[in-house]
């Protein structure tokens, strides 16, 4: 069987069709071409140790008047700002609760929180922070309580559910009291 000696064309086209494109490259990834021959693009480094959020889909990056750079960094789900290798979570709030507004429900034996907030305007997925949240009387402490979480569903205008770090107990039956601030953080995009 004799041998055919291939020749591609250097480059990438997408003007084309993959089939129409005669002895061509259509698609590629992490790749430079050389003397018009393919070769992996070597030096990829981690850049921060720090896990972030979502799906990458912009990088902003300056410096202001001083000697520090800045790279502000968009994902499906957040912003971000970098400091020298280290994340800060940046992502706006849409809206502010009084105090008291946001009342939770636990159900013993699970970890899904229901919370009871006058048209929150949230979506499933949306991440919400609350701070000032007294006991549930149980295994939901304030500690639990008082982070940031995504919501799960959205229970109707006024009402959705999120999932605890703990799973509740019959004890559990407090509302978090008169003081709860719930801060929501702008709507998540999507990762696709």
């Amino acid at each position: 069987m004799p041998f055919k000696k291939m020749l591609f064309k250097p480059g990438i086209n997408r003007e084309i069709t993959d089939y129409s494109q005669e002895g061509g490259w259509y698609s590629s990834n992490k790749v430079r071409f050389v003397f018009g021959f393919p070769k992996k693009i070597g030096g990829w480094a981690k850049y921060t140790v720090t896990a972030f959020v979502g799906i990458c889909r912009s990088l902003f990056v300056y410096s202001p008047s001083g000697a520090n750079n800045f790279m502000a960094m968009g994902t499906s789900k957040k912003i971000y700002l970098d400091t020298g290798g280290s994340l800060t979570d940046i992502t706006p709030l849409r809206l502010t609760t009084s105090a008291g507004d946001p009342r939770f429900t636990a159900t013993n034996g699970s970890a899904s929180i229901s919370v009871a907030e006058t048209s929150h305007g949230a979506s499933a997925g949306d991440y919400v922070t609350f701070s000032g949240a007294a006991s549930l009387g149980g295994l939901i402490t304030a500690a639990v309580l008082n982070q940031e979480y995504v919501i799960d569903s959205i229970t109707n205008v006024n009402a959705f559910k999120f999932t605890a770090t703990a799973t509740a107990n019959g004890s559990d039956t407090g509302d978090g009291g008169g003081s709860t601030v719930a801060k929501y953080q702008i709507s998540i995009g999507y990762d696709v």
